[in-house]
């Protein structure tokens, strides 16, 4: 087999897993039922990936790798941090392409050995870390409730996949929807952020 042969098996089985994993659940499929999905015979899986997890992991990881990037002035060629708003674009147009990845990044971590997960986690924060960095000065405070909404959105922006599925709304829709969504957010937290508890009295009161 030449190397562009391995390397076609290689994201052909990548792929037809990532739908297997999706439609029927990590949890239900097997490397035998894998490898008759893909037209391999059992023993010839094993030569590209030793295990399920292996080839879940590998699957996940990508996503987060590719998160991580797509975060960085450099994905776009930009001289300066990128906005909220850019983000977001970034975003849908990514869930357009690659639905089922966010899907199985979120539903087939539980299935990962404690090694495989502990690095996803770091990955993950990698990822999240860009993303604060890329708006919190721009868009908001770098502060205890700045992170946490921060935080949130990020959560929010991995799983538009399963929000917007079916919703028939177009590109333009669908980024207006979003950004309404996490603009008004923000919104609520900054003018939350413009109270302080007066532990006394146990209110709040306007700085």
């Amino acid at each position: 087999m030449s190397t562009a042969e391995a390397y076609k098996g290689y994201d052909t089985i990548r792929a037809q897993a990532l739908e297997l994993f999706v439609n029927k659940g990590v949890g239900q499929v097997s490397m035998r039922e894998l490898a008759r999905h893909v037209g391999l015979a059992p023993g010839s899986l094993y030569n590209y990936f030793p295990s399920k997890q292996a080839l879940l992991f590998d699957l996940i990881e990508e996503i987060y790798d590719e998160l991580y990037l797509l975060v960085q002035p450099a994905r776009q060629g930009a001289a300066k941090a990128r906005s909220l708003s850019d983000l977001i674009v970034a975003h849908l147009r990514m869930h357009r392409r690659r639905p089922q990845s966010f899907r199985l990044a979120l539903q087939g971590f539980v299935y990962l050995d404690d090694a495989q997960q502990q690095r996803i986690v770091h990955k993950r924060k990698l990822y999240e870390s860009a993303f604060i960095a890329a708006v919190s000065n721009a868009t908001f405070p770098a502060n205890d409730t700045g992170s946490v909404a921060l935080h949130a959105i990020i959560q929010f922006l991995n799983c538009l996949p399963d929000w917007l599925d079916d919703r028939q709304l177009d590109d333009e829709a669908c980024m207006l929807l979003v950004e309404q969504l996490i603009t008004g957010a923000l919104r609520v937290c900054s003018e939350a952020n413009s109270l302080r508890p007066d532990k006394s009295a146990n209110t709040y009161v306007f700085s």
